[in-house]
């Protein structure tokens, strides 16, 4: 039974990959976390991740390994979020998004929507202006930065 699920950013992806290579592995194998991507997430990660073999670009087996972790929560659309004393701004032609001045491209702003929606998902990012604009429209406990994730699974491994 899964008691934890991080919803993770592109750059605590890469940070992981970086810093921490088994770490996936490590979660993996603990039945009470898990962790999830988004696809256009994954996307921006793929991006980074081909490799070309004998002229054929291939995805690296460590993009290979998020594959089941990654979901496809277009069903969330853009949420309109509502809060009290909370500005949000759409720029449509530019595809910006901006929480009380704090400037977010869509992708930022739909991992938002997403943990909003699922309750479930804690969301964990490097990213100062998607940290604090999560903390506004979510409860600020279910929004870490990479170094409060490694403190929050030292609790459960």
């Amino acid at each position: 039974m899964v008691n934890k699920e991080y919803l993770l950013d592109t750059n605590v992806v890469i940070k992981i990959w970086n810093e921490y290579p088994s770490l996936f592995q490590s979660i993996e194998k603990h039945e009470g976390v898990d962790f999830k991507i988004d696809h256009h997430i994954a996307g921006e990660l793929s991006i980074k991740k081909f490799r070309e073999i004998d002229g054929v670009p291939v995805l690296t087996y460590k993009f290979v390994k998020l594959l089941e972790h990654i979901i496809d929560e277009d069903v969330v659309k853009f949420l309109e979020i509502h809060k009290p004393n909370v500005c949000i701004k759409h720029d449509s032609n530019k595809y910006i998004y901006s929480i009380n001045g704090n400037k977010l491209s869509r992708n930022d702003y739909k991992l938002i929507c997403i943990c909003e929606k699922y309750k479930q998902y804690t969301l964990v990012t490097q990213d100062k202006k998607l940290l604090n604009s999560a903390k506004i429209i979510l409860n600020p406990s279910r929004v870490l930065t990479f170094n409060e994730l490694l403190c929050d699974l030292k609790d459960d491994f």
